[in-house]
């Protein structure tokens, strides 16, 4: 019977690997075992002491932005309280601003239409402004007989101007170029009187409503 080598090749006697290992004894191998797990622990201490530099780096850089960002508020506090007394301050100033009238703008807008030869003696606008709660109403006008027109008196529409004209033609005139004027209503003439010679001229009154929303 033939007998059959059951090692591997590279074990049988006369191979290249048969020898490996076997003038290795325990001792070298348990030192060469503790450098490599010395080596590994090494490595692992200093990436745990390198990471943990890293953490600590970026608490302080947050602990230095929480810093930062405290002072910053107390810093804008002022600002934030001074926005806030604007804003409760904008609703009272924007209503102020909305029923502003531009007296200028209606003085120029009237000087434009006056005509020539008429001069103004006298002229009152008032500020339509509501009345306030509980204030007392007006006392009654005096009955009108019927079929008659009231005849409003110097005063009492919240626009009244008083003036000279050369004649009766140039107060009709006067009459019409206010009634252009967007900002006034019902303009009636309350009276009109000849002078006492043509250098005195004529004189008149008139009234009107007043609203000052028609300019815009």
């Amino acid at each position: 019977m033939e007998a059959v080598n059951l090692l591997p090749l590279q074990a049988r006697p006369g191979r290249r690997w048969a020898t490996v290992g076997k003038d290795a004894s325990p001792r070298r191998v348990l030192t060469g075992g503790a450098a490599v797990a010395c080596v590994a622990v090494v490595g692992l201490g200093l990436a745990y002491v390198h990471e943990r530099s890293v953490l600590n780096d970026q608490r302080a850089t947050l602990a230095a932005v929480q810093t930062e960002v405290v002072a910053a508020d107390a810093k804008a506090a002022p600002i934030r309280a001074a926005q806030s007394g604007v804003a409760a301050r904008m609703p009272a100033a924007t209503t102020v601003t909305a029923s502003r009238i531009a007296w200028e703008s209606l003085l120029a807008d009237l000087s434009r239409v006056m005509p020539r030869r008429v001069r103004l003696q006298t002229l009152s606008m008032q500020s339509p402004t509501p009345l306030a709660a509980g204030a007392a109403t007006p006392a009654a006008a005096p009955a009108t007989p019927p079929g008659s027109t009231p005849t409003p008196s110097v005063g009492s529409a919240p626009f009244t101007v008083t003036g000279v004209a050369t004649s009766h033609v140039r107060v009709a005139l006067v009459l019409d170029r206010l009634a252009s004027l967007p900002w006034l209503t019902n303009v009636t003439l309350v009276s009109s009187t000849n002078g006492a010679s043509l250098a005195a001229g004529d004189t008149f009154s008139v009234n009107a409503g007043f609203n000052p929303g028609g300019a815009q």
